[in-house]
């Protein structure tokens, strides 16, 4: 999630749990709520370090457990030993909400690591989402107000919020349900229903399959979350070509009966076999993205330019995120990389 939704659990959370005091807690709060984004600094250096690393170690029950421990000797540091337990359990909450809502995501959290590096993602919330944001920020600049209703109107935001996120889960389940459906993948196909912007009744259903990637963009109905609805059993939607450009085409989000489904064909990619650092940077690249798509290999001097997508943060009518460029000699050496939006930042 984005730093303000962070920052807001964090306030709003140090407010309703008992701790030394309301300052002293709600500047534990932040601190505790922005610190397992310190791997967010690798973007600076090299942005391969980033998707490598971002979301890793400090994003773990591990890191969560010694953050905690950290953070509460501190606080007896500052304050005495009465000080101890209530940080103790102020970290482990705010903590465990950056780590939960970072998991609800579809970016993946290694929340495993060290133990396994496999990023982990529920796929039930946009990284950015104002409604959620909202109800968190609503809460802590109530439960900050010195009143006797603060704190209990602080809770009910916070138990909004959780069940807000459930809501999204909900979605989500059906979102899921309708892409299997739709897709009649085998069983070796990649399948997911991603969340979109500004509801939480948009959703992306993709699925890739032997180098093709087919993606639809859906709105469902209000009472979905209940499994109220039109039934999938539907012929399988109309199938449009997809112009490879630097943007998601512009299509509109549809019912599940008027469904379009887009399909994504990759490009054969060339062999890489004598050349280890374009081989390791695309290795790495390929752990991260879960959609991804060789977009484009062209010609370029006596080199050539390739260019991989990760189909996965898709957005309608908006730029590709995370975008792979490979500039290579005749030999097949990396000339240039970059990560981003096609400008940004390379080597």
């Amino acid at each position: 999630m984005d730093p303000v939704t962070h920052a807001a659990a964090g306030l709003l959370l140090s407010q309703v749990l008992p701790g030394p005091s309301r300052a002293w807690s709600a500047l534990a709060g932040l601190a505790f709520a922005f610190l397992p984004d310190i791997d967010y600094f690798l973007v600076y250096g090299d942005r391969l370090a980033f998707i490598r690393h971002h979301r890793g170690f400090t994003h773990s029950l591990m890191a969560l457990a010694l953050f905690a421990l950290l953070g509460a000797g501190l606080g007896r540091a500052l304050g005495g030993p009465p000080w101890f337990r209530p940080i103790f359990f102020l970290a482990l909450a705010v903590l465990a909400s950056h780590l939960l809502l970072d998991l609800a995501t579809s970016y993946g959290t290694k929340i495993l690591f060290p133990f396994s590096r496999k990023r982990f993602s529920l796929d039930w919330l946009f990284i950015i989402d104002p409604f959620l944001t909202g109800l968190l920020l609503a809460g802590a600049v109530a439960a900050l107000v010195p009143a006797t209703w603060a704190r209990p109107a602080g809770a009910f935001c916070l138990t909004a919020a959780g069940g807000y996120v459930l809501l999204c889960g909900l979605y989500h389940r059906q979102a899921l349900n309708l892409a299997c459906q739709v897709f009649r993948q085998p069983a070796a196909a990649t399948v997911a229903a991603l969340p979109q912007p500004f509801s939480c009744r948009r959703w992306q259903l993709i699925a890739a399959n032997n180098g093709e990637v087919q993606q639809s963009f859906v709105l469902l109905p209000y009472l979905a979350f209940l499994g109220v609805g039109p039934s999938w059993e539907e012929p399988l939607p109309l199938r449009l070509p997809v112009n490879p450009g630097g943007r998601v085409p512009p299509v509109a989000y549809r019912s599940p009966l008027e469904m379009q489904v887009q399909v994504w064909s990759g490009l054969p990619a060339p062999d890489l076999a004598g050349q280890p650092q374009t081989r390791e940077i695309l290795a790495e690249y390929l752990k991260f993205a879960r959609f991804p798509l060789l977009r484009r290999l062209k010609p370029q001097g006596d080199g050539a330019l390739l260019e991989w997508l990760d189909l996965r943060f898709s957005v309608p009518g908006r730029d590709f995120p995370f975008v792979l460029q490979l500039q290579l000699d005749a030999e097949g050496r990396v000339l240039k990389w970059l990560i981003g939006r096609g400008t940004g930042r390379g080597r």
